[in-house]
């Protein structure tokens, strides 16, 4: 009985190996990180596909997001002040918009939304007097 059961759990760790190694290869996390001196949102993990900013004010009307253009390649890196080309914004409405605008003295929020299979990543900074990227908060609201 015991060399059947351990005949049993050879096979079924062999066979599960393959699903174990393309979990372990293919698992790209959220994480992001955020370059205040560049306004640039960098992966930790991976490419950025879908990225979220909204601020702590109430009004729905100060959210934009970041996606992916069909059949476009993803990058590493996007920059707040000139989105690539590969990307395009919308707003709350699903309109397209140029750029990403940001009001003066408010808190931001980035969430990487880009792997469906992990919570998103979480980014908090606040702006300045002119709404450019002032310095990275470290607590959640």
């Amino acid at each position: 009985m015991k060399k059947i059961l351990s005949v049993f759990l050879f096979l079924l760790c062999l066979l599960s190996l393959p699903f174990l190694i393309f979990l372990l290869f293919n698992s790209q996390g959220n994480g992001i990180e955020f370059d205040i001196s560049s306004s640039t949102i960098i992966s930790k993990n991976g490419k950025l596909f879908n990225v979220y900013i909204y601020s702590d004010n109430d009004s729905i009307e100060d959210i934009q997001f970041i996606q992916l253009k069909e059949g476009h390649e993803a990058k590493r890196k996007i920059s707040l002040t000139s989105v690539d080309s590969n990307y395009v914004i919308t707003d709350w409405r699903d309109h397209q918009v140029t750029k990403i605008f940001l009001y003066p003295n408010r808190k931001y929020r980035i969430e990487n939304h880009s792997n469906g299979d992990t919570s998103p990543s979480i980014i908090m900074f606040m702006t300045d007097s002119l709404g450019k990227p002032a310095y990275q908060m470290t607590d959640r609201y």
